[in-house]
Parts: structure tokens; sequence; C-alpha cells
């Protein structure tokens, strides 16, 4: 089952039966965390992403030792996901990769999500790619992007509603779908609720969104 965009947004769900044969040894695909102190997931993570350590981009920021196997990048300016975000979509379109997943740091995968996303979005040619069923009003803990869109996170916002903002710029220019893949998003928005200044930098990062799209 793949379900577009269109069809998921208005609730009118067609269910789009295909098989995802992942054979193409061409595709190139990526894997970036942005993490700061909550960094005990992120050897499962990595093992069951199933993407070569040399294609995982770790953006550190706090100071913190090196993760093992995978390239390491520090960024301790002030907070602005958006900005560790841009960070691993950066390197990997400097190495020429096809696409790339943008995950938190606290989702479990199973059964090889991130590949059944990339595949799926190549054979319907898709520009943003999110796992199916998810939690929340949007998987933003886990979505693929087609690097060939140049779509690139908007760092006017510092914590939140950037990736609402990818997928309005991704519907612009091509097709968003949901693909059949376990990702579980472990800890929800409990790291936001429980700190003042996020949610003072998410009130700030709504009233933008809303500007930017006239809503």
């Amino acid at each position: 089952m793949i379900v577009t965009s269109s069809e998921y947004d208005g609730w009118a769900i067609r269910v789009v039966r295909m098989k995802i044969v992942m054979t193409d040894k061409n595709l190139d695909i990526w894997l970036t965390i942005p993490t700061g102190t909550r960094r005990q997931y992120l050897a499962d993570i990595i093992n069951e992403s199933q993407i070569s350590p040399e294609k995982i981009v770790i953006v550190h920021t706090v100071e913190s030792e090196p993760i093992e196997g995978v390239n390491n990048i520090w960024d301790l300016d002030p907070v602005n996901i958006h900005r560790w975000w841009n960070r691993g979509i950066d390197i990997a379109r400097t190495f020429g990769a096809d696409y790339i997943a943008v995950l938190n740091d606290d989702v479990k995968l199973k059964n090889n999500p991130i590949n059944k996303i990339a595949y799926g979005m190549k054979k319907l040619d898709a520009v943003l790619g999110y796992p199916l069923p998810y939690s929340g009003h949007l998987p933003g803990y886990c979505w693929v992007l087609d690097i060939k869109s140049n779509i690139r996170a908007d760092e006017t916002f510092r914590w939140w509603y950037g990736d609402d903002d990818i997928r309005m710029k991704a519907k612009e220019i091509g097709e968003v779908v949901y693909i059949p893949a376990e990702v579980e998003h472990l800890h929800g928005n409990h790291l936001t609720s429980t700190n003042e200044d996020l949610m003072k930098l998410t009130i700030a990062d709504k009233e933008y969104f809303e500007k930017k799209w006239n809503l």
C-alpha cells in the first residue's frame, strides 16, 4: 500500500498496491541525525537503518564524543534544528546522493524502513516520503528527501514547523508519498513540552509559518 499526499490529506484514501523491489544498486541513500545529550538510541538506529556507515552523518549539537564508523560534525551554535538538518543534507548533496533520510535521535526502526521509503519514492517519482502509519500530525521524526529537488530547510524556523514547510515546498514541485514502513517515535514531543525556551521558539515558528504560507 502506498498513499499519495492528496489522497491522504483529503481522507479519501485510495489504496495503491505495488511491490517495491530493492534491487537498484545505483540508488545512493544517505542518513542524517541531529543529536544532543540523548545518544542512547543511536547505535540501534545506525544498525537498523541498513545504510552504509560512510553515508551516515551525525550532527552533534553539544560537545560530545564522535560516533565510531560514521561521519561526525559538530554544530554548537544556538538551537536551530533546521540548520542541523541542512548540515546533513548539504553533505549528502556534495557527495551526489539520490536520497537522504532525516531522523530524530529517538526513533526505533524495524524491517529496513528507510530503504523501503526511498525505493517507493523512486518508483513513484516522489519528492518527499514518510512512513505509514505515523504518530502526530506529521512524521517530522522520519522523512526522506529526493536530493535532486534541491529543497533545503528554511533556517528562519528555529525549532518547529520546518518539516511542515518542507512538505509544502515538496507538494509545489512534485509528489509526497506515505509508504508502509515501521518507524516508532519513542518520546513524541516530550523534549519540547518540558522546555520553556523551546516552547517560545515553537510559538514564533508557528507565526512565521502561517505568515509565509498565508494561513
